[in-house]
């Protein structure tokens, strides 16, 4: 298969994306931590391109990894 350009491999990633949250929520599947997070790449990825693509037109720079999970966790403080 060729390679996509990268507004149409954006597409493809946002729309993978969107139908595996749209079958998760239509059959009441949990997602767990690692897809969640696979997911959030994808749709990083594509959000990237997109603005890259619109916005200006200097090349990417590769993010470093941050430490840990990617996810972040929004339910308050433990105690």
């Amino acid at each position: 298969m060729p390679e996509l350009a990268p507004i149409p491999f954006a597409r493809l990633n946002l729309e993978q994306v969107r139908e595996r949250l749209l079958a998760a929520a239509a059959f009441g599947e949990s997602l767990s931590p690692d897809q969640l997070e696979a997911l959030a790449g994808k749709l990083s990825a594509g959000l990237s391109i997109y603005i890259e693509a619109t916005q200006n037109n200097s090349p990417r720079l590769p993010r470093p990894a941050p430490a840990g999970r990617a996810c972040l966790d929004f339910r308050g403080p433990r105690h």
